[in-house]
């Protein structure tokens, strides 16, 4: 759905955007200019910028005095401004990792989903007689897979695990008819996990109470203080180093203006608002597809709903006890939850009219199957009783 491709698609192209503009930043630009002393040749000027970005700044107030001591001083170092390019790309594929995992899932499930959204989608633009070809195409496909990951009935363990299969995905499996929906649970859950871990996995590379970052943001603008400068990410920091003349050492320490942090600074405050509204949204899509597929009801309404539209299905008191028997079936023994999953991804892939002919054709062949099946245990009662005769 939308708030899965958010997390795996568009997220993964903002972080590469931001990524590439970092890069530009650091390796085309002046990521640092130090200001040195005026007897500095320009060579020293050079030696001192390089110096002082891969060795790392540290950061003090202007209002506040320079620590003598060299380890208060690394204490407040800036560690972190080399590597934004290299943590935002992990940060892209770890959004991109609950996607892999569902390619490797899914896989296992006895039908492809690509191949499904793709001839949804195709269903769209051609012919009407194109059209029908394709859905009777799609239909005899999903019939041979659901008719082929049918539940083994033999046992009374194997009957009470199918009945509570029918109300939770307890028990996982192709055979059960609930692998493909437990999957998507967990990759919604996976992506839900990930949306807050990295918020602790920034913390920690920052070096700052990157957590509340944004509610910092937001208390300094509610106060109308000035929020675009955050000690997190300082545009003036300082610079200590050494350099060996004959057997001197001579330390020198440098002020430097750090660019890179105006970028710095926006990209990580639009990320932290952008990985709690992920949050909240992946929790959000995980709530609700756990409630349309645990809970029966829910699922025999959403069918019900396209056979209405087909007229297969009366409302209410009209409908007979055969038929709404017949529907109950339909959903629970022969679509069962993932097959009213692959129907939800073709209504979200196609629109409504493609999915509720593809339904239509499934339940006349399915109320077809079944009458022919009555029929000859009929015909088989009758001929047993005549010979007993």
């Amino acid at each position: 759905d939308f708030i899965d491709r958010l997390n795996h698609y568009y997220t993964v192209i903002l972080l590469i955007v931001f990524t590439v503009i970092v890069s530009t930043n650091q390796y085309v630009g002046d990521p640092i200019e130090c200001w040195c002393p005026a007897d500095f040749t320009e060579n020293r000027v050079d030696y001192t910028n390089f110096v002082c970005w891969v060795s790392n700044t540290y950061y003090i107030p202007m209002q506040n005095q320079i620590p003598v001591n060299v380890d208060n001083r690394r204490q407040k170092e800036l560690t972190y401004y080399q590597w934004v390019p290299i943590i935002l790309l992990i940060l892209a594929l770890l959004f991109k990792m609950p996607r892999m995992v569902w390619k490797v899932l899914s896989a296992s499930s006895g039908i492809s989903m690509d191949k499904l959204g793709n001839l949804a989608k195709e269903t769209q633009y051609i012919s009407p007689e194109d059209r029908e070809k394709k859905l009777n195409h799609i239909v005899k496909y999903l019939d041979q897979w659901l008719s082929g990951v049918q539940h083994y009935r033999a046992g009374m363990c194997v009957k009470l695990r199918e009945s509570a299969s029918k109300f939770a995905c307890c028990f996982c499996g192709r055979h059960f008819g609930n692998y493909l929906v437990t999957c998507v649970l967990f990759i919604k859950l996976l992506y839900l996990v990930n949306a807050i871990s990295q918020l602790y996995i920034l913390n920690a590379f920052l070096g700052t109470d990157y957590s509340v970052y944004g509610i910092e943001v937001l208390t300094s603008l509610y106060n109308g203080e000035d929020w675009t400068y955050s000690p997190r990410f300082p545009r003036v920091t300082l610079c200590d180093f050494e350099i060996r003349q004959m057997t001197n050492l001579q330390r020198w320490t440098v002020q430097c203006v750090l660019p890179i942090n105006l970028f710095n600074e926006k990209i990580f405050i639009f990320l932290w608002f952008w990985h709690v509204l992920l949050a909240f949204l992946s929790a959000f899509s995980l709530v609700v597809s756990a409630y349309a597929f645990m809970f029966p009801q829910h699922r025999k309404s959403y069918i019900r709903k396209y056979l209405l539209l087909n007229k297969l299905y009366k409302t209410g008191r009209m409908a007979s006890e055969r038929e709404k028997k017949m529907v109950r079936r339909f959903v629970d023994n022969y679509l069962r939850h993932d097959g009213c999953y692959v129907l939800r991804v073709f209504s979200n892939n196609a629109n409504d009219v493609i999915t509720s002919e593809i339904i239509k054709y499934l339940y006349q062949d399915y109320v077809k199957e079944k009458e022919q099946r009555e029929n000859k245990d009929v015909d088989t009662n009758g001929l047993m009783e005549d010979s007993q005769k």
